[in-house]
């Protein structure tokens, strides 16, 4: 029997580089990836989308949740 993963948000602050994460906003899945920089505030992060050769950033104001496989 296979375990389905279990997701947990996550503050910002607290995800270091190369942590993999799942990202969503307003309910809708923007898709997975792995960090790959942030602020020392913890206020933006850069994370390469899964398939994408470049990274993407994402603002805390934007609203974006953030979880990690727990």
């Amino acid at each position: 029997m296979t375990s389905v993963p279990r997701w947990r948000r996550v503050s910002w602050n607290a995800l270091p580089v190369g942590q993999s994460v799942r990202l969503s906003q307003d309910g809708l899945p923007i898709g997975s990836g792995t960090v790959d920089g942030t602020t020392a505030d913890g206020s933006i992060i850069w994370v390469v989308m899964d398939g994408w050769s470049e990274r993407r950033m994402f603002h805390r104001q934007d609203y974006v949740r953030v979880e990690i496989n727990a």
